[in-house]
């Protein structure tokens, strides 16, 4: 599919979520909160979110991409 002249779908995601996850399709941010915690957010292209709060960013980082896996093998078990 030729892109040339419109943007990707996952550059659009990336403009919010610039950290691209370690699961293919999936892309994230990391914000701290006014609380001094951090509060990751995921989001893939179909518009599934995770969140994910932790008092270490790191943290909060995998347990969202911990969930985006789960969502992934849900849909991969429920479509078979």
């Amino acid at each position: 599919m030729d892109y040339r002249g419109t943007p990707h779908p996952d550059r659009r995601i990336q403009q919010s979520f610039p950290v691209r996850g370690r699961l293919r399709g999936w892309f994230f941010r990391v914000e701290e909160l006014p609380t001094g915690c951090w509060q990751a957010r995921g989001r893939d292209r179909y518009g599934r979110t995770v969140v994910s709060v932790d008092v270490e960013p790191e943290n909060a980082l995998l347990r969202a991409e911990a969930d985006a896996q789960a969502l992934c093998e849900q849909d991969a078990t429920s479509g078979s």
